[in-house]
Formats: C-alpha cells, sequence, structure tokens
C-alpha cells in the first residue's frame, strides 16, 4: 500500500468517523485526546498526498448526504479554505521580511519545557507537549492557546518560536509557521494578519481543557506561589504593552480591567519570578 492509499483511508475514516463530532468538539482540549476530533490531514495536504479541493469535496459530499451537521462541516471547510489557504496567500504575499517581524520585541527563548530539557508543574503544557512528543502533532486550539499563549505572554522570540514549532510538528514547513507563528499566535507583526493578540489567563484553559483539576496551579490566582503563570503573565502581558494595546479597539476592555487591579505590582513581581522560573525550567 502506498503512501498516498493510506492518506485516503485516513480522509476516509475522519469524514466517517470524526466529522460528525468535530463543530462541538474542535476548540477542546483533553489530556488523554491528542487530536480530539481532528483530522490530522494537515500533514498530509502539505506533503502532497491529499489536495485540499478533494478534502473539501468529501466533507461537501457528506454534508449533501445527511451524514455530517452544518457545524462540523462550517467549521471544518473554515480551516481549509479560510484558514490554510489564507496563511498560503499571506506568506507569499508578505515574505521575506514576515519571518523576521519582531513588533513587541520579544527575545526569550524557548521554554525548556517546550524543548524536553526540563518537564513542568503546568499540566496543560505537560499534556500538550506530551502530545507533541508522540505524535508530532497538537490540534490548533492546543498550539494557540496553550504553546502560543504561554510563548506570547512571556516574550519568547517569534525567530526562536517558528523553528521549534518548524521542526517539532508532522506538518511543520516554513510556509505554515511563519505566518501562524509570527502573525497570529505571537502578534509579532504589528497586527497585519490578526488585529488583537490572542493572550488569556487560566480561565480559558480551565473552561476549554481538563487540565486544571489536577494541577498545581490554581487558573483563578494572579498572585501567589500556586497562582497559574498563564494569570500573572496574561495581566503582566497587558501592562508591559500597554502603550501599544492601548489604542486597539479590540483590547480596550481589557486594557482598562488591567489598569483597574488593585494587587498590579504584586502581580507584576510575581511575574518577574515566574519567567525567571519558566527559563531555568523549574515552572
Amino acid at each position: 500500500m502506498c503512501i498516498r492509499d493510506r492518506a485516503l483511508i485516513r480522509l476516509e475514516e475522519f469524514i466517517g468517523n470524526g466529522l460528525q463530532q468535530f463543530g462541538a468538539h474542535e476548540d477542546a482540549m483533553l489530556a488523554d485526546e491528542w487530536k480530539m476530533a481532528h483530522s490530522a490531514l494537515s500533514s498530509s495536504m502539505n506533503l502532497g498526498l491529499l489536495h485540499p479541493a478533494e478534502i473539501v469535496d468529501a466533507v461537501v459530499d457528506a454534508y449533501r448526504a445527511g451524514t455530517a451537521p452544518l457545524n462540523s462541516v462550517e467549521g471544518f471547510l473554515r480551516q481549509v479554505i479560510g484558514w490554510r489557504e489564507y496563511v498560503w496567500g499571506l506568506f507569499w504575499l508578505w515574505m521575506p521580511s514576515f519571518r523576521e517581524a519582531n513588533g513587541l520585541e520579544a527575545n526569550r527563548p524557548v521554554p525548556p519545557a517546550f524543548t524536553g530539557e526540563s518537564s513542568t508543574g503546568m499540566a496543560c503544557v505537560a499534556n500538550t507537549i506530551s502530545h507533541v512528543e508522540r505524535h508530532g502533532y497538537a490540534h490548533h486550539i492546543e498550539r494557540l492557546m496553550v504553546l502560543g499563549n504561554l510563548a506570547l505572554t512571556a516574550g519568547v522570540s517569534p525567530q526562536a518560536m517558528t523553528d521549534w514549532m518548524w521542526a517539532s510538528f508532522v506538518d511543520g514547513a516554513e510556509w505554515v509557521m511563519v505566518p501562524n507563528v509570527v502573525g497570529m499566535a505571537l502578534h509579532a507583526d504589528g497586527g497585519r494578519m490578526a488585529t488583537k493578540p490572542y493572550a488569556s489567563g487560566g480561565a480559558y484553559i480551565n473552561k476549554m481543557s481538563d487540565s486544571c483539576k489536577g494541577c498545581r496551579y490554581d487558573p483563578k490566582k494572579r498572585v501567589g506561589d500556586d497562582a497559574c503563570p498563564f494569570t500573572t503573565l496574561y495581566w503582566d502581558f497587558l501592562a508591559r504593552h500597554e502603550e501599544v494595546f492601548a489604542g486597539n479597539h479590540r483590547m480596550a476592555r481589557q486594557v482598562a480591567g488591567m489598569r483597574r487591579l488593585s494587587d498590579l505590582p504584586a502581580v507584576r513581581e510575581r511575574a518577574v519570578d515566574v519567567l525567571a522560573a519558566l527559563d531555568a525550567g523549574d515552572l
């Protein structure tokens, strides 16, 4: 059996078993589910084993046959046509200068918790990295709201993060990772690709995953030794870049909320410790 045949089998499996659940669960994260209802067909597309058009046709055919609900079909087609092809186009439109964009002047190295040089007590990060290590894959919310979110709020270099993700994922390619990391995840392009940074505290991860239940860190806390690093770094990130985001209408509410924090000095002091521990591999 050739590799192309195996890619077609996987496409058939997804249409038959995964597509129905995709719309309801595409943004959820579970420790024991490395792909959830995602197709995991991105590597086949990026290697040329499957053409995006034939995947789109198969999904539309399933909808017309009444075997796939509209929310799943719309959500999946939006990922393929509305995002994958959008990323492809922007890469060729904006390169080569886009690769070196660093609008937030982020220069921290990729955390040892990502590279395997250390373990981490952050359950969501540990779970996502285990998926990457075992499968060379993590689905889009794990990439954006766990790996990208932490890199963004910690100030990791967009170029270092791009190189690490390019090397770590089976669907990695320069045209994939440069726009998704530099533009989408790390907001290093000054908002050319996405009008707001995709930063969040631990509340989002707690809502969308099962990681926080057994984690040593509390997503509701922003100060203290057991405060969730995502929550602490989220508010510190807004404070660090207050001038940049103050004029962004999509960030006005978040910046105003940061300004109202009575414990902001303590949050920023806690953030210093969190970043030092992150760099040292002790977080």
